[in-house]
């Protein structure tokens, strides 16, 4: 591989990426910036790097970065995800027992907030063969830490919050968990990177891979670009490193 371009949260991070699926140095590459919003709140990076003539590799990095072509097995998601039939309902009874439970523990960690079940925020319905949903948002003040860097923390605290639930409840549930509309600024945050990226690819009729994400923000940036004409998107990678790499069609 010659030449590669890489998107990330900033340039140092998207140089390094590129160098990792290169199998180079810095000295042993041109890079060329395409793309910095680094800066902005949500903003990213778009670099290609590209492998000097003659320069030795040192063998592909552990990254798992950029691919040229989907990799074996990886089937593009090309087509439109089916619109559900009906969405499994919860009960008022249900949306009760687990705004309880969240603001129990929230108020048990010292924080005072208001816990709302609300209709999925999502542009990804929810099929009639996924569990019973309930989504839930919380507002209050100085509820950063809850987030944490790039939602670690809201993973894990959403993690805990359907252990707790399923406890309390017969029939398996499922928690999704926001904090201030956290994931719906996300959301909107992917959906416009992956319509910048897919110009970017479909001009330069080359592949660009994301920075690695959790399955949730990988699907928003499957959704937003299937019905695109001039692209298509695959994920390949294993567990954190997993990505989302957009081609030309």
């Amino acid at each position: 591989m010659r030449s590669v371009e890489i998107q990330a949260r900033s340039v140092d991070e998207a140089v390094r990426l590129a160098l990792e699926q290169l199998g180079r140095t810095r000295d042993q590459v041109h890079i060329e910036i395409l793309m910095d919003s680094s800066d902005e709140e949500d903003g990213e990076a778009l670099v290609r790097v590209t492998a000097k003539d003659g320069a030795p590799s040192r063998g592909r990095g552990k990254g798992g970065g950029a691919t040229t072509r989907p990799s074996p097995g990886v089937r593009p998601v090309s087509r439109p995800y089916p619109e559900p039939a009906s969405a499994p309902r919860v009960d008022a009874e249900t949306e009760q027992v687990v705004k309880s439970i969240v603001h129990g523990l929230l108020s048990a960690m010292g924080f005072q907030c208001t816990v709302m079940a609300v209709d999925n925020p999502s542009l990804i319905p929810i099929g009639p063969d996924e569990p019973p949903t309930v989504f839930i948002d919380v507002h209050g003040r100085d509820l950063g830490m809850l987030i944490g860097r790039r939602g670690e923390n809201l993973a894990q605290l959403q993690y805990l919050i359907n252990v707790l639930v399923n406890k309390r409840l017969d029939t398996w549930t499922r928690v999704i968990l926001d904090i201030e509309g956290y994931r719906s600024r996300r959301e909107e945050s992917l959906i416009n990177l992956a319509r910048r990226v897919a110009r970017q690819v479909a001009r330069n009729g080359r592949p660009i891979s994301l920075e690695p994400m959790p399955a949730n923000e990988r699907r928003v940036v499957h959704v937003a670009l299937r019905d695109d004409p001039e692209v298509t998107t695959s994920s390949s990678g294993e567990g954190a490193l997993r990505r989302v790499t957009v081609y030309p069609k």
